[in-house]
């Protein structure tokens, strides 16, 4: 008696090339993204710490300079003219609003924020690239979520970044270059009008180091022979 070989096929794997690659290009995706963020927010945290630095030194600057000043108008009560004395009250107030002002907007505060926030995003980007030039093992869509997931949950950490930090980071033959970033020739000028206007905010403070030049320099004519 002759026995017939079965010929029912044993079900194939499915291959997982295809969901491979499919994992690659989200992470692709989501790296670039990542790296885009993580240069914008450094940038942010140091225009803020330069904004705290320069209203700081305009803030002594300007306190002091009105204290000698107050001082060289007990000898010289018109000094700074008949309306000495209303001048330097307005530049009393001048000082403490400008002091509230900056305690309110906290600058230290946000730039330490943003530096925690931003090296956060740097891990986050350099494990997406770690995953993504892998060989060895498939990329699975799981792995690629749980990424997204957490870089999502980092954006809301940390106020978001200007359009200006989002271009300082770049000259305008690395935005061309680099493989990171792209961007749209006709947002290119209005990224560089914010990025214009940012610049603007961070210089102001200096501007104020007029008024202690003003004060000192009669106080000096009076006491320079």
């Amino acid at each position: 008696m002759m026995w017939r070989r079965s010929e029912t096929s044993t079900p194939k794997k499915p291959s997982s090339t295809k969901d491979d690659m499919a994992a690659r290009e989200q992470l692709a995706l989501e790296c670039k993204r990542a790296y885009k963020t993580y240069c914008a927010r450094q940038s942010a945290c140091n225009r803020l710490g330069k904004r705290a630095r320069a209203w700081n030194w305009a803030l002594v600057s300007l306190a002091t300079s009105t204290a000698v000043a107050s001082i060289g108008m007990l000898t010289d009560r018109t000094m700074y003219g008949e309306n000495g004395d209303t001048l330097m009250v307005c530049l009393a107030v001048l000082a403490l609003v400008a002091s509230l002002a900056t305690t309110n907007m906290d600058y230290s505060g946000r730039s330490r924020n943003m530096f925690l926030n931003y090296r956060k995003i740097q891990r986050i980007s350099v494990e997406m690239e770690r995953l993504l030039h892998q060989s060895r093992a498939p990329v699975t869509a799981d792995a690629v979520a749980n990424l997204s997931d957490e870089y999502q949950s980092l954006l809301d950490e940390a106020e978001n970044h200007t359009t200006g930090d989002h271009l300082r980071h770049f000259s305008r033959t690395h935005v061309t270059t680099h493989p990171h970033y792209s961007v749209d020739p006709a947002l290119y000028s209005k990224r560089r009008r914010s990025m214009a206007i940012d610049a603007a905010i961070t210089l102001l403070p200096y501007a104020t180091l007029a008024v202690p030049v003003v004060l000192i320099a009669p106080l000096v004519a009076k006491i320079v022979p």
